[in-house]
């Protein structure tokens, strides 16, 4: 029996501790709202960790909320509508621009996922001469990414093309069928949908860079400095969601399918696009990717030179990724 009293007593006291590292553990916010640009793919990880659950695994309530574009988020985050946002790193950076004191401390997602499909006689950009070229608006990472490709290909944007703002891909492709566009920089679904349709793809963002800081996590620096239980907690479900990606197929096709509004077939290849792109130790991307994604912001004006990181990205949960990941 003293054995017992013992071994039970033991326990006890484990447990005692086990519950004080959790307490330790707990989120210093419980309620998050993490913003996203728009609703698309790639945030498939978020949507998983949603949908199964993960967040609230960590102790978090958690809503995902879609806004008209980057910018829009930005503004909604200044406003305190938004904890977390992740979106484009050129968002981030247009915010710090600003004055907001907010910095990138996550990444993962570094994917090249746009292409350009062109009409019928035009089988490469060197040959859009005189071409009408469609982006999304001025200024967004499809217009600032076009002008690119166009003179890395020996065009100049401004004299040898005409660039339009079209707005979505879905709008974009459609204006294409009319007859109002030559050519159009999608991502997937749309780029797959233009191929079936009989567009010929001229140029790849691959073709740029193997990879790219497509999404980052971001928030202000007061919220990552003060909140280590909370990052560590979104950032965990986030993991899993990855891990779930990753290992379902099946089920990350059809919530994609129903997130984006797309056929299955079409969710599939979307899938296949960038789920090898996805990582969930938040690296970002190469040094390949990360010179590309500069000289684009600094040949279309939005950047005079490469910035130091201190400026822009918070490293801690980067840098101690194996102290607090899932098992």
């Amino acid at each position: 029996m003293k054995a017992l009293s013992t071994f039970a007593a033991a326990g006890v006291a484990l447990a005692m501790q086990a519950g004080m590292a959790f307490a330790q553990e707990a989120p210093e916010q419980a309620e998050i709202t993490i913003g996203l640009p728009v609703t698309t793919s790639t945030f498939l990880p978020l949507y998983l960790a949603e949908e199964k659950g993960y967040f609230t695994e960590e102790g978090l309530t958690v809503e995902l909320v879609a806004f008209r574009g980057g910018t829009d988020l930005v503004r909604g985050m200044v406003a305190g509508a938004v904890d977390i946002g992740v979106g484009a790193l050129a968002e981030v950076l247009v915010g710090i621009e600003s004055g907001q004191e907010l910095r990138a401390f996550y990444g993962g997602f570094n994917m090249g996922i746009f292409e350009w499909y062109a009409v019928e006689g035009t089988n490469s950009i060197a040959e859009s001469k005189g071409k009408r070229y469609g982006v999304t608006t001025f200024g967004s990472s499809t217009d600032f990414l076009t002008r690119y490709a166009l003179n890395s290909n020996g065009l100049d944007p401004q004299r040898d093309v005409q660039i339009i703002q079209g707005g979505g891909s879905g709008a974009r492709l459609a204006a294409m069928d009319a007859g109002q566009l030559d050519v159009n920089i999608f991502a997937a679904p749309e780029k797959f949908i233009a191929g079936d349709q009989g567009y010929k793809l001229i140029y790849s963002q691959k073709d740029i860079a193997a990879d790219y800081p497509n999404h980052v996590f971001y928030a202000p620096q007061a919220t990552i400095t003060d909140n280590p239980n909370t990052m560590k907690a979104v950032l965990r479900a986030f993991v899993k969601g990855v891990r779930l990606a990753k290992e379902d197929k099946a089920r990350s096709v059809k919530l994609i399918a129903e997130r984006i509004g797309v056929e299955e077939n079409y969710a599939a290849q979307t899938y296949d696009d960038f789920i090898d792109e996805l990582y969930e130790d938040g690296r970002l991307p190469s040094e390949e990717g990360m010179t590309a994604f500069w000289n684009i912001g600094i040949e279309n004006g939005a950047y005079t030179e490469m910035w130091e990181n201190e400026r822009w990205l918070d490293t801690t949960y980067m840098d101690s990724f194996e102290e607090w990941k899932p098992q």
